[in-house]
């Protein structure tokens, strides 16, 4: 008896909508794309309940005749190409014919076109199934309605997020997609709310400031160059725009948005040793090239491509971006002082707070006040000597490294050390704090006490069910892309739960006005837009490991690193704190902070003893 069968067509539809159709942001990256195949000049998105309830995505384009029409949502039937030559220069941005059929057979799917803008035809599926046809008056072009996105797929429907993050990914998809087509006039609503509308004047940079904002815009340098087979051109931040992920970095190939890991390192190569560590730049990135060097037909969404001669485009794109910072300003901005505008209620207040003066008593508590006095003080950077100074210097009192509130002492008493007693003896290329015992020698890696140290303090406070917090004179203002204020704007609690109150002032625009005292001073922007990042970013996980990699990144972030030589009284204050710690023989990432030589085996090197 045979067991092996073909499967009906409904069937294979549904098993290509698994992994073409992965959430509502799929149906609307296929449907755009389509329109913008068919060159359409105008297309608009509306959506209900972040396209869970109903997608429809209306163009301008050249519309379907009824023949084409009901061919278009048959399994491979596409215009885009005719044989296997095809697939070797692609030129559209869909080719497989797989799309429609599969949005069709797990919603309620219905289609308009027109031809002339007179005469038009309507079509209604419900999954993947005809329904009905009618001949109707029509605009030019086509409008897809799609409802009930897996309603014969429960298992899928289950696992879509929230609608604010799937309405992110959408978002996030056609501000990208607008960048890669100034010349198309997008607009994007969501139950009837705008969220997003450029004017397809061709303008690159225009599109830029309707996407990120006219401050972003002001701050991008362009750059163009070219070589053998490829061209590269585009917007790149100057280094007063800086974000906390790699997301803003948009790479375009032939008008087709694309991930490519190695294109990226290639953009970030750039901006090596000019941004901090964990600091990544906006950069929209357009290259062109000959279809034939790149092949689009590697992944279902077709978000990846391969090139031919990559190497040459790599060092094309770093050499672009390099230059064009190269000739720009590359002294950083002094961050703007002036105080965020309050809401009408607050302004009174805040002029009555003003007009105190330095002399005259704060507005807060007793307790507070001491707390914020002990902070500023603790949280100043330890000193670093060179080798000379550590000689000719009196050596000072230095501030301990962490804030007295934060220790480790436990209502029950200290907890117990895990370290052995031992006694300083130097430090080795300002990295490794060099120690002995009767017996033994040991070394420990500086910045790695620091981070397991922080990393304790630091999940400690988080996991708290409401971190102590205190207001900031100057509010830090924050600006994010409409997907990244959609995600925001659903963590504000979870965010005041760890102590950062945050506002909307709208456009994307946020004000931050309390912070958790545990923040050091002097890195509250950077520390405050790490945890959002960290926040809008955690999708499904469990908070615990979610706050746990939040304390790992914060940890590492505040460590002293390799290189800085410290005073010895720092050093003390250094390992009683990591004698206290619950694993002092670790950093967070696994690697060993300290480690020991026994006598003997030194006196096996130097052949004082003889085995």
């Amino acid at each position: 008896m045979a067991k092996i069968i073909k499967l009906d067509q409904h069937t294979a539809n549904l098993i290509a909508a698994g992994e073409v159709i992965e959430r509502p942001a799929s149906v609307v990256k296929e449907l755009v794309e389509n329109s913008i195949d068919a060159e359409a000049r105008n297309i608009e998105i509306n959506l209900v309940d972040a396209g869970i309830t109903e997608i429809v995505v209306s163009d301008d384009g050249v519309g379907m005749d009824p023949a084409d029409a009901r061919m278009c949502v048959e399994p491979h039937a596409t215009s885009k190409i005719r044989d296997k030559q095809d697939l070797f220069r692609i030129t559209t941005l869909g080719f497989r014919g797989e799309a429609l059929p599969s949005i069709a057979s797990v919603s309620h799917f219905r289609l308009k076109t027109s031809t002339d803008g007179h005469k038009g035809i309507l079509y209604s599926l419900k999954g993947g199934a005809f329904v009905s046809e009618a001949v109707i008056a029509c605009p030019r072009g086509t409008e897809i309605t799609v409802r009930n996105l897996f309603f014969n797929t429960p298992a899928r429907l289950q696992n879509l997020q929230s609608q604010s993050q799937e309405l992110s990914h959408i978002t996030d998809y056609v501000s990208k997609i607008a960048l890669a087509r100034p010349d198309i006039a997008f607009k994007l609503t969501n139950n009837d709310r705008v969220l997003l509308q450029t004017y397809g004047n061709g303008n690159l940079l225009e599109a830029i400031s309707q996407v990120y904002g006219l401050e972003i815009a002001k701050h991008m340098l362009s750059f163009y160059e070219s070589v053998g087979y490829f061209q590269v051109s585009g917007f790149a931040s100057d280094l007063n725009v800086s974000r906390a992920n790699k997301l803003q970095i948009t790479i375009i190939v032939n008008e087709r948005v694309i991930k490519n890991h190695a294109v990226t390192n290639a953009v970030l190569a750039a901006y090596k040793e000019r941004l901090v560590i964990g600091r990544y730049p906006l950069v929209v990135l357009k290259i062109s090239a000959d279809p034939a060097l790149i092949d689009v037909n590697i992944h279902p969404a077709k978000l990846e491509v391969r090139f031919s001669a990559e190497n040459e485009l790599l060092n094309l794109v770093t050499h672009a971006i390099s230059y064009a910072l190269h000739n720009s300003e590359l002294i950083p901005e002094a961050e703007e002082k002036n105080p965020v505008p309050l809401p009408p209620a607050e302004e009174k207040a805040e002029e009555e707070f003003l007009d105190i003066g330095l002399e005259e008593e704060t507005h807060f508590e007793d307790d507070l006040d001491e707390l914020l006095r002990m902070f500023e003080v603790d949280q100043e950077e330890p000193r670093q000597y060179p080798k000379e100074e550590l000689i000719k210097e009196e050596p000072q009192e230095p501030p301990r490294f962490e804030q007295q509130e934060y220790s480790f002492i436990e209502e029950e008493g200290e907890r117990e050390s895990l370290l052995p007693k031992m006694y300083y003896i130097g430090q080795l290329h300002g990295t490794y704090l060099l120690f002995q015992d009767e017996e033994n020698f040991y070394m420990i890696d500086q910045h790695a006490a620091y981070e397991r140290i922080n990393y304790e303090k630091i999940k400690r406070e988080l996991q708290k069910d409401r971190n102590i917090s205190y207001e900031l004179l100057i509010p830090i203002k924050l600006n994010f892309t409409i997907s990244e204020s959609l995600l925001l704007a659903e963590r504000i609690e979870e965010l005041r739960n760890l102590g950062i109150i945050i506002e909307d002032f709208g456009s994307g625009t946020y004000t931050v006005r309390e912070i958790p005292i545990w923040i050091p001073k002097g890195s509250e922007r950077e520390f405050v837009e790490e945890i959002i990042n960290a926040v809008i970013k955690r999708g499904k996980v469990e908070r615990i490991e979610f706050l746990d990699s939040l304390a790992k990144n914060l940890a590492c972030k505040r460590s002293i690193k390799a290189n800085q030589y410290l005073d010895k009284n720092v050093i003390d204050y250094l390992i009683g704190d990591l004698s206290r710690c619950e694993n002092p023989y670790n950093c967070p990432h696994g690697r060993p902070i300290i480690v020991k030589f026994k006598n003997t085996e030194i006196e096996k090197w130097f052949r004082r003893i003889v085995t």
